[in-house]
């Protein structure tokens, strides 16, 4: 192929092919030569399918990410379909305003902190084991979230310990809200 070509999505996928099928061949629109990934400045044309699509993904984070989104599991990589928490995250991280100081759009939540780990909040109860990881000696420990609260009693500052209670409480308003529409 013509280093000079316009790529578009069948000359990509015909490209794919004869990868496979072990023809030498213009790996120009691939960053370094892998075809897991898109070179930059390559002339692409989009059809009017593609072209819809691209904007209909800028306008809705959700369709994105539950659409083009693949994530690696037990099963390999595949499309996941959001929580409610994951799509309230991305609706707060999606939202712009004017910033007129910048004379263009900008993100409306500038401060954004979220420390969360793979499937937090799934537990209600006080005897629920969580694991622990000591950092300075890498070692594993279970303790109960009864336990984990005392020591947040203990240790932490008020200030703190009330935002992290506020939090939990709001965390579980919204979720006996979820139920209460469930039933």
């Amino acid at each position: 192929m013509n280093s000079k070509i316009i790529w578009n999505t069948e000359i990509v996928n015909e490209t794919l092919l004869k990868l496979r099928q072990g023809v030498d061949l213009d790996l120009g629109c691939f960053y370094m030569q892998n075809p897991e990934l898109k070179a930059p400045n390559v002339p692409f044309q989009l059809t009017h399918e593609e072209e819809n699509e691209f904007i209909k993904c800028s306008d809705d984070i959700e369709h994105f990410v539950e659409t083009y989104c693949k994530f690696l599991t037990d099963k390999g990589r595949t499309l996941v379909t959001l929580r409610e928490y994951q799509r309230d995250i991305l609706n707060t991280l999606q939202e712009e305003i004017w910033i007129e100081s910048l004379k263009e759009f900008g993100p409306e939540v500038k401060n954004y902190l979220l420390m969360s780990a793979r499937q937090m909040g799934k537990c209600f109860l006080f005897d629920t084991q969580i694991v622990i990881r000591n950092t300075l000696t890498n070692s594993l420990s279970k303790i109960t979230v009864e336990e984990l609260y005392n020591i947040m009693n203990k240790y932490l500052k008020k200030s703190i310990k009330n935002k992290i209670i506020f939090s939990i409480k709001h965390l579980l308003y919204k979720f006996y809200e979820y139920i209460d529409k469930k039933c």
